[in-house]
């Protein structure tokens, strides 16, 4: 079974399908099972999750007063030092 990063899930249900999920099952990807790779799953995953965490910065930095190029900073630094799997 592959090991995907940040809990994400792999929903198998469909012979035809596989679909990438959150831990809290949002979709986030599907491909077919026939054609499906563990580095484009891998890849679809971490994408999600830079995007998930990019909103959140900014988020964050709109209710602190933060700058808004900060959060985005310290997104793209996370994402360039390498992200846990």
């Amino acid at each position: 079974m592959m090991k995907l990063p940040f809990n994400y899930i792999l929903d198998e249900s469909d012979p035809d399908i596989v679909i990438l999920r959150r831990q809290d099952g949002c979709f986030v990807a599907a491909f077919s099972a026939s054609g499906a790779t563990e580095e484009g799953i891998r890849e679809a995953a971490i994408e999600d999750f830079r995007i998930f965490l990019e909103a959140h910065a900014i988020s964050m930095a709109l209710q602190t007063g933060e700058e808004q190029s900060e959060c985005v900073t310290s997104v793209d630094e996370i994402h360039r030092s390498g992200v846990p799997s």
